[in-house]
């Protein structure tokens, strides 16, 4: 984030999701990426649905918020994960018979970014 971004773009959740987005562009052969869709009982930010059942599927949930210290953002990253689980975000992909599905918990703030995975 450092190298690549400037202070001046990460304002807002948008810039972050489209960040991800052109990110995870190039897994198109992979996966089926969706992004701001209905899931169990929320909309998730995205999604990346596997072609073919050798790969896990995975599941994105992304937060900003302006000028937080290292211990907020980590807290805001687990907050994102344990939103995943809460609103049940995999249920379409368990209804399709996936399995295996990876969970993000990202947040950002500034350039700033913690990951929180399961």
């Amino acid at each position: 984030m450092d190298k690549s971004i400037s202070f001046f773009d990460g304002g807002a959740e948008g810039f972050y999701h489209g960040l991800m987005l052109g990110l995870i562009a190039l897994m198109d052969n992979q996966y089926k990426i969706k992004s701001n869709r209905e899931s169990g009982d929320g909309r998730f930010d995205v999604s990346l649905i596997p072609r073919e059942k050798r790969y896990p599927g995975i599941i994105l949930e992304l937060k900003w918020k302006e000028k937080l210290s290292d211990v907020e953002l980590e807290k805001w990253s687990n907050e994102a994960l344990k939103q995943i689980g809460e609103l049940r975000y995999d249920s379409e992909m368990k209804e399709d018979g996936i399995t295996e599905i990876l969970k993000f918990g990202i947040a950002f703030s500034g350039k700033k970014v913690c990951v929180r995975t399961e």
